[in-house]
């Protein structure tokens, strides 16, 4: 009956009826076949004309009031029961490819042949399957998957692997969700997300599988990426560095990787996600679009056919993921400086629309050539203006044409100034990329059926037919070889880090002069206002004033993770780590380096700009998170790099061209001290090199005999509070001297820390001592605002803390008393000069150094002052776990595994097989020996397959360890090597590597 009627009576009968309603109501439901078939193919025919397939993913649409979960960077697992995975045809017809019923699809992605598609599948994630007490985490967690398209074939890539930090915990490597009261568990399934295929039959992913959480709490999980043979075999973490999250890894034309990285190491502002790139074996790391915006989030990105880059920037939680598209250019030979300035006046306007009028936003270091596709739309969390609508899900298509994700209405959880109608994305197409200014002719609707939400769009058309290259550039693997640079052998656990020069420097605040106060660019000291904040939460990280000749050494600062032991033994109900310090982040000191050089006359090393040469070049661990802190002659932070680094084994890395210099020409490393062959390189793997000061202006070395160094309140800050201190700061606070005692070392079971702690590093709401003259209007408690700790500490600030003046005897902060006003009656605002105002005042230096030489207290030694400095700028670390039954738990847990690297056979083909090398390294607690495992599952000289090979290694150079075959093989099929290594703390890193041996033709 149906087939009968024509197409005006079925057109017509779809714009006044339901479809599914109309057809039940004629046919019943025996004939839902034929209308599915019907139904998409009408829907199809008011649609744009495109001549290719589209995959996407089709996501439930609850009516008008009841919004569905959309995945994004604060939690990516937050996915709709029902997102089936569909073909799209031309002509308008759909398959449905995988129906997931319970489950969920998302992040597909396309095949360069076009014959597969790879995706996330979530199989349960109905309310009674979820983690409430994990942020609505799956217990199942999601793998990865590819289905042949035209077969149907299914193959599964990742099965929830879990690689815990071993030692952190008693873990069941095979249960990550509960594995009984005896063990430790995480709570919810492993998250294996956004595969993408990258040159070399390879794919990059990201996922959870190492258990870590997110030193900030704005996003509920920590990613990191993995490549993986297109099997699934020969999985191989490529960025330790991501200790907060990263996010749908892309590949680049010219065989780089750009994903979505959680930038919120230090005291940056934790909503922020910045966009990366990588080179796919980890190496060569740098900022694409930095996250420097206001609580922006920059993510969901695809490379288009002119090599231009487009990505979304959105509000995070409040948006479903949806904002405005951007786009740049991302060639990797494009011209330096590839940055605008660091302030964010200087930065190109980028339109877009804001509660209605047309407006602008700006931010620091803007890539050059980035403009608004979507200047109608806006970022931020509220509604846009009618008929903009926001966008999510970009995607390349053929002819330079972008596939995008788009649904008017509010597109927003918030009543701004309505979170009604629900989202009801469907699929478009931007033509030629071009600017959206007007949504009703630019956009090209490609399938929009309310009944559903269509999302994660994709062309399923080969890699050729938008790039015009089969694939990607395929960039050679880090070999590892011994050739890189004579302080890394062939298989070195190691490698180098250095960088041309500290003056050719961009690290000043973001927002320019401050708008009050006569503090130049930089915060105030204390202020109500939120608008004098953006040093050390945005960009820049400058500890008070200072010139080029105040820098004098750079710190490396060893960064480790945190293990998420939610469940089981040692773990926290409240999910808070067993220590404390202002970044939430154990920080360990690699080693501090003077940067200031001389030539064999004694004559300052000038550099080819005529500065001072302060390059450097240093041997570190690789695969262990770092960051830098430029150091004043006190060994005080002038700024740090607030962003996680890292180097991979056998890497030299020297390409920075100067400290945070994004919009400044790169000085040549080739031509700096550092880089000459008579340089003493630093090496930071076997000792601890430290600052130390003899009369006055003469920096010394000491070096600690160890591979990194601890700066910890128990340790080392109470004994010289108890020894040097306390004899006149003690008893009640208001009989001590400037009402600081130190007597109470009782511990709040509120705050975790002792009273004498908090007093000096946890006293934001002004609870003890003089309070400041800032107060919050309706109550008129007094505030220790911005970076402030208390009334003594300014959070990774030593230069700018008041407890350092007293105990150095001077003001460090490059300003004198005289340059802002100070109340005369200590904490009392009522007592400000004439005229000024709380907002402008700061601290003066007063009185004498700590201790009072006529106190009969022995003063403090360069050592002890060196303990101050370093714990201030450490972030004031406290090992929470002390004498509790924790122990052992907290500051001093080692959460770095060792450093492991097989450099032969590699994967992949290999000529001949004539040694098997591995080198390994544990910067921190050390490398537990009689761990060491090499299985083989062929046979080698005279012992069978599966024997253990690890008491056959010899040393050959620190860190690494050979075998050298008796008979070389020059033929094998399906060998896999496994190597494992266990630090002394109990972590375990190992190495599955699967490979072949044949005679390769030149």
């Amino acid at each position: 009956m149906i087939i009968g009627l024509s197409l005006r009576l079925v057109l017509l009968l779809l714009k006044t009826v339901r479809i599914q309603h109309l057809f039940n109501t004629l046919l019943g439901r025996p004939c839902c076949a034929i209308l599915l078939f019907v139904t998409f193919s009408v829907s199809y025919v008011q649609a744009a004309p495109i001549d290719f397939d589209i995959i996407y993913v089709r996501q439930p649409r609850l009516g008008d009031k009841q919004h569905i979960n959309w995945p994004e960077a604060f939690n990516p697992a937050k996915v709709q029961a029902g997102s089936d995975l569909v073909l799209l045809r031309p002509d308008g017809s759909e398959v449905i490819l995988f129906d997931t019923e319970d489950g969920a699809i998302t992040d597909p992605f396309i095949s360069f042949d076009a014959q597969w598609v790879y995706f996330s599948y979530f199989p349960d994630v109905r309310p009674q399957s979820l983690n409430r007490q994990r942020n609505g985490l799956s217990k199942l967690g999601a793998d990865i998957y590819k289905l042949h398209i035209q077969s149907k074939r299914l193959v599964q890539l990742t099965h929830q692997e879990f690689t815990p930090n071993t030692g952190s915990g008693n873990w069941d490597s095979n249960k990550p969700v509960f594995s009984g009261p005896a063990y430790n568990s995480l709570g919810y399934g492993i998250l294996n997300l956004g595969p993408a295929p990258i040159a070399g039959g390879k794919i990059v992913f990201a996922s959870s599988r190492n258990g870590f959480k997110p030193s900030k709490s704005f996003t509920t999980i920590n990613m990191q990426l993995y490549v993986m043979d297109e099997d699934g075999k020969n999985v191989e973490l490529i960025t330790p560095m991501t200790l907060g999250s990263a996010l749908h890894p892309t590949p680049l034309a010219d065989g780089r990787i750009v994903f979505s990285s959680y930038e919120s190491q230090g005291l940056r502002d934790r909503r922020l996600w910045g966009l990366w790139s990588i080179y796919p074996d980890g190496r060569n790391w740098e900022p694409v679009v930095s996250a420097f915006g206001h609580a922006s989030v920059f993510h969901f990105m695809t490379q288009v056919s002119s090599g231009r880059l487009v990505f979304e920037d959105y509000y995070n939680k409040n948006n479903f993921g949806f904002g405005a598209l951007y786009t740049i250019p991302i060639d990797e030979n494009y011209a330096e400086p590839r940055f605008f300035s660091p302030v964010q006046k200087e930065n190109p306007p980028i339109a877009h629309v804001f509660k209605g009028q047309k407006s602008s936003t700006q931010m620091s270091f803007s890539p050059k050539g980035i403009y608004s596709i979507t200047p109608l739309s806006t970022a931020a969390d509220l509604a846009p203006s009618d008929g903009a609508g926001k966008y999510t899900h970009p995607s390349a298509a053929p002819d330079n044409g972008l596939l995008v994700v788009w649904s008017d209405g509010p597109v927003n959880a918030l009543n701004r100034p309505s979170p009604y109608p629900t989202v009801d994305s469907g699929i478009y197409l931007i033509e030629n990329t071009q600017i959206v200014n007007n949504t009703k002719q630019v956009l090209k609707l490609v399938k929009n059926d309310p009944n559903y939400n269509e999302a994660w769009p994709r062309a399923v058309v080969p890699y050729k037919a938008i790039y015009g290259i089969p694939e990607p550039l395929n960039k050679p693997w880090l070999p590892n070889d011994g050739q890189a640079h004579k302080a890394l052998p062939m298989g070195t656990p190691f490698g180098l880090i250095g960088t041309a020069s500290f003056f050719n420097r961009q690290t000043t605040p973001g927002d320019g002069p401050s708008p009050t106060g006569n503090f130049g660019e930089y915060d105030a000291f204390n202020t109500s206002s939120n608008t004098n904040s953006s040093n050390w939460i945005l960009q820049g990280a400058d500890a008070g004033k200072y010139t080029n000749e105040d820098i004098w050494a750079v710190r490396i600062v060893a960064i480790e993770p945190s293990t998420h032991k939610g469940y089981g033994p040692g773990s926290s109900n409240t999910n808070r780590p067993f220590f404390y310090n202002h970044a939430n982040e154990r920080l360990r000191i690699l080693g501090e380096i003077p940067l200031i050089k001389f030539d064999q006359n004694q004559q300052v090393i000038k550099d080819d700009y005529g500065n001072v040469d302060t390059s450097f070049l240093a041997k570190i661990p690789a695969d262990v998170p770092f960051t830098f802190q430029t150091l004043d002659k006190n060994g005080s932070v002038l700024n740090m790099s607030q962003t996680w680094h890292q180097v991979r084994p056998g890497e030299v890395r020297t390409n920075c061209g100067g400290c945070h210099a994004h919009s400044l020409p790169a000085m040549d490393f080739a031509k700096t001290a550092a880089a000459k062959a008579d340089y003493a390189l630093w090496d930071l793997s076997q000792t601890t090199p430290l600052l130390a000061v003899e009369d006055k202006d003469k920096l010394v070395i000491k070096n600690i005999n160890s591979p990194s160094v601890d700066v910890e309140f128990y340790q080392d800050i109470r004994p010289i509070l108890q020894q040097k201190c306390l004899s006149c700061h003690q008893g009640s606070d208001d009989k001590a001297p400037a009402r600081l005692s130190f007597s109470d070392t009782t511990i709040e079971s509120r705050s975790r820390f002792p009273n004498d702690y908090a007093r000096l590093c946890s006293d934001g709401k002004a609870e003890w001592g003089i309070p400041p003259v800032v107060r919050i209007r309706r109550s008129n408690q007094g505030v220790w605002a911005q970076t402030n700790a208390s009334r003594y500490v300014r959070k990774f600030q030593s230069r700018r803390s008041l407890l350092t003046w007293k105990i150095l005897g001077q003001r460090t902060d490059g300003w004198s008393n005289s340059d802002h006003p100070t109340e005369s009656e200590p904490g009392n605002p009522a007592t400000l000069p004439k005229g000024a105002l709380p907002n402008d005042a700061d601290l003066d230096y007063t009185g004498t150094i700590m201790p009072p030489p006529d106190s009969g207290v022995t003063p403090l030694t360069d050592t002890e002052k060196g303990n101050f400095i370093r714990w201030i700028d450490l972030g004031c670390p406290i090992d929470t776990a002390n004498d509790t039954d924790k122990a052992g738990f907290g500051w001093y847990l080692d959460e770095t595994r060792p450093t492991l690297t097989l450099a032969s056979p590699r994967a992949g083909n290999n000529g001949k097989l004539t040694s098997i090398v591995i080198g390994f390294d544990d910067y921190y607690t050390g490398i537990n020996m009689e761990s060491f495992s090499v299985l083989a599952n062929f046979p080698i000289d005279d012992m069978p397959a599966n024997t253990e090979l690890g008491q056959s290694f010899k040393k050959s150079s620190q860190g690494v360890y050979e075998y050298v075959l008796s008979n070389s093989i020059v033929e094998l099929k399906n060998a896999e090597l496994t190597v494992s290594i266990k630090d002394k703390q109990g972590n375990i890193n190992k190495i599955v590597r699967t490979f072949t041996v044949s005679p390769i033709n030149n």
